[in-house]
């Protein structure tokens, strides 16, 4: 039976017969040489139970050395060797923060309120002339932010975030553009206005020890505030333009699809925050919309989705990276959980693999065998795979055949949907889907077409 290439990203085109492709909570990884696939489709991380902190949602977290920093409902909290702090002092307003440390303090930033922890309390940032951050970064020292306009301010003092003077700020010299965000990386500050991007540096200037960069400029602008991420050396953004983008030097590289861009200019919220962390092998780096999260495996260049149970989008406040693991936290509650690649849920929810498969030849379809790594269902468990075609490209689906993956120890099982019938629009697609929490790994999938 000839092969045909099921899952191989997320690629959902405005004219759906043209490409309908999605898959969620999968991605493709490459074989290896002489494997016997030149690609398998693999599950995405699970999110194993590690511990619960405050009341709830998470807001946002930072790594401090070996510490984690986590603003919880209205409080901050530290975490330490898997031991959760009292809380150390309140964070009031709502919605996700800005965080940033200089290794003595924490400084906390949202909608314009500032709160600093010093190691053994947490304090409200009183100084007049804080001009309220909507956006921060850090550099050797200074706590970098601004209230939105375009100006930019540090602390007076180095290392001392809770004085401040009315003087001690810039503005972007290359043109009049309010500042959106900013992220520093490699020594040098990306400030992300509407319409373009400006590169300082700590020049240790006396009435300002920030410089802009000589050649440190972007013709393009931000797209959200929290929309900024460090993965593989690089930064990677969303940008003012609809795109998604990764800086070369100074040059802000196209990484989105067309399809990918069609479908996030009609969201209403353009909004999003910027994640990265690595599974596998495999860096990644997602952008989160309230409508749906879409990830780009940098190893691959390819895009895919992730989706928790229930919602549009992936409901992850923060991930942060740990010597032995990633820690994850939940928008939606106080939980706080580990990445895993042998768990197959979220917490206590299903994670539901899908994958949609290209536009298949022509002519009959007498059978499809869909070649899943078998015998990994719990003993006298029966893991479903439910498949379902549609004959105009992904509009319209049929009902659910279901398969089994097989107990526990059948290997032999095999996956194959008999009398499939002809293709009547020669748009025909497939789309399977995996709830049952088990090993899910797509090794090839063969059509018979006699």
């Amino acid at each position: 039976m000839p092969a045909i290439a099921f899952g191989t990203q997320s690629y959902q085109h405005e004219s759906l017969p043209l490409s309908s492709q999605r898959m969620v909570n999968t991605y493709l990884e490459p074989g290896p040489p002489a494997a016997k696939t030149p690609a398998a489709v693999v599950a995405a991380f699970g999110i194993k139970s590690y511990l619960t902190i405050g009341t709830g949602p998470i807001r946002g977290a930072i790594r401090v050395n070996e510490r984690v920093f986590v603003v919880s409902g209205n409080s901050l909290y530290s975490i330490l060797s898997g031991v959760v702090s009292p809380a150390l002092g309140a964070i009031p307003d709502f919605g996700r923060v800005f965080m940033a440390s200089d290794g003595s303090h924490v400084v906390i930033a949202v909608n314009g309120g500032g709160h600093v922890y010093d190691g053994a309390t947490v304090a409200p940032i009183t100084d007049e002339n804080f001009p309220g951050y909507q956006w921060m970064t850090y550099l050797d020292g200074y706590f970098i932010g601004g209230p939105g306009d375009g100006k930019f301010y540090i602390n007076h003092t180095a290392f001392d975030p809770t004085v401040w003077n009315a003087l001690d700020f810039a503005t972007t010299e290359s043109g009049p553009d309010d500042i959106v965000g900013a992220i520093t990386d490699h020594r040098e500050v990306f400030l992300g206005g509407r319409q373009k991007f400006e590169v300082w540096y700590n020049s240790g200037d006396a009435q300002f020890p920030l410089s802009r960069t000589a050649s440190g400029y972007m013709e393009i602008g931000l797209a959200s505030r929290f929309g900024l991420t460090k993965a593989d050396n690089s930064i990677f953004f969303a940008a003012s333009d609809g795109t998604f983008r990764r800086v070369n030097g100074y040059t802000p590289v196209r990484i989105s699809t067309t399809a990918l861009e069609q479908t996030i200019v009609k969201f209403v919220n353009q909004e999003c925050v910027a994640s990265s962390w690595i599974e596998s092998g495999h860096t990644m780096v997602s952008f989160s919309y309230t409508q749906g999260t879409f990830v780009y495996d940098v190893s691959t260049q390819l895009w895919h989705e992730r989706q928790s149970y229930g919602f549009d989008n992936w409901s992850i406040g923060f991930l942060v990276r740990m010597p032995n693991m990633t820690l994850v936290g939940d928008t939606q509650s106080n939980r706080i959980g580990i990445l895993s690649a042998d768990v197959f849920r979220e917490w206590d929810q299903p994670m539901v693999a899908t994958a949609v498969s290209p536009t298949t030849p022509n002519g009959p379809h007498s059978s499809l065998e869909l070649e899943f790594e078998s015998g990994v269902g719990g003993i006298g468990e029966e893991p479903p795979v439910m498949l379902q075609y549609s004959e105009d490209g992904g509009r319209l689906w049929s009902n659910e055949i279901w398969r089994s993956l097989g107990q526990q120890g059948d290997f032999k099982r095999k996956v194959i949907y008999n009398r499939l019938g002809t293709p009547r629009l020669q748009n025909r697609v497939y789309r399977y889907s995996i709830s049952h929490p088990c090993r899910r790994t797509l090794i090839a999938a063969h059509l018979n077409g006699e």
